[in-house]
This record gives C-alpha cells, structure tokens and sequence, in this order.
C-alpha cells in the first residue's frame, strides 16, 4: 500500500499534533526505504544532489513527470530529455564510464550520426505498476518537503504554486489511463486518489499562505 501523506494539510490546516504523528513514521525518499523499490539509484543521487527546497520540488516534480510520459500519459519535452541526459552522465559517474573525448576520433572518418535520445531510456525496465508508484512516490515526497520546510518558518508559497499547478495538470490525465490487469487498476487508483488529496491540500494550503509582496515598483 502507499504511504499516502497528509502531513501538509495537517501543518497548513493547523491539525493537533496526534494527526501529524501518525504520519511521521512514513519514510522519505532521502532515508533508506521502501521508495528505493521505485526509483533507481541515479535517481536517488540526482535527488541528494539537487540542494535547497526550490531545486529538490523541481527534481522530484520532474521525476514524477518523466514516469507520465513513459507511461504515455504525456509527450516528452525538454526538460524530460535534459533529466534523461542528466541521468545518463550519473550512471557513467557510477560505473565509471569515462566520456570518449573528441580528440580521440580521427577527423577523417565520418562521425556516427547522432542518436535521438541518450543512451537506452532509464525507466524501460520498470513495470507500469512501478511506474506509477514512482509517480505517487515522488509527489508524496514533495508534500513532505514542503510541509518541513513550512515548519522551519521558509517561504514556501512559490514551490506550492509549481506543486499545485503540477498536480492540477496530472489529475486528468491519471483519470483517462487505461489499466490493462487488476494489479494495475489499484496502482492508477491509488495514483488518482494520491493526486487528488495533495492537489485539495495544496490548494487549501494557498489560501492560508498570503502570496509575497514584491518591493519596489516594477
């Protein structure tokens, strides 16, 4: 079963702290968990390496959207193909590949045309099914950064906005995947019920946090 988190509305609805006690045993991604069966182990790296709360949303957010679109849910774009290619130079950094350096290929012998897409794409290997608990994986993760971030007293309004507005443009897409066997059904069902709670949270959480006001005149 997820870990389904409600660790943000608790904070931002300023639930009793018997509620967000029941959700402190959950694993993050950054400690030694269940979410290792999800993700694989450049994703973890490119996660501890992405510092600062702004940088970890956008990794996980990417993260989750890239497993949209292996699932066929989205067209890949940019920043998909960058994460693949930024996942692609952690796994030569890991297995210690090195680059092949340019000066090492005769300039008379044509180059090799040029491939599409980095290396294999990372995520064939994993099942629909893990797909999408990757998914619910990574989004769980974000509310709970945002929520310890919001305990620290930092400005989360701008992260909860991207958050929102992820969450609120996955939501229809989830509800038009087909499931192919039961197992799958329960997935995307619990990637729905998971995208619909935090995207209620996220938005009940904009309205309790005033948006910053910009100094000076533009």
């Amino acid at each position: 079963m997820r870990r389904t988190n409600h660790r943000l509305s608790a904070i931002l609805a300023c639930v009793v702290a018997a509620q967000s006690a029941a959700v402190a045993s959950a694993v993050p991604l950054r400690q030694a968990g269940p979410s290792k069966e999800y993700f694989v182990d450049e994703e973890v790296d490119y996660i501890r390496d992405a510092q600062g709360l702004s940088a970890r949303v956008s990794a996980l957010l990417k993260l989750a959207n890239i497993r949209l679109v292996y699932l066929s849910m989205k067209e890949k774009g940019k920043d998909d193909k960058e994460l693949e290619k930024k996942i692609a130079d952690i796994h030569d950094e890991l297995t210690g590949k090195k680059p092949t350096k340019p000066s090492s290929i005769p300039t008379d012998i044509p180059k090799p045309e040029a491939k599409s897409t980095p290396s294999a794409p990372y995520l064939t290997d994993l099942t629909r099914i893990e797909l999408l608990r990757g998914y619910i994986e990574a989004i769980d993760e974000v509310s709970s950064d945002i929520d310890d971030a919001y305990r620290q007293k930092q400005e989360v309004r701008g992260v909860l906005e991207q958050y929102e507005k992820f969450l609120d443009s996955s939501a229809p897409l989830l509800r038009r995947f087909q499931a192919r066997i039961t197992v799958e059904r329960q997935a995307i069902d619990d990637a729905r019920s998971a995208t619909q709670e935090l995207l209620e949270s996220a938005q009940d959480g904009l309205k309790k946090i005033p948006k910053t006001e910009k100094s000076g005149k533009p």
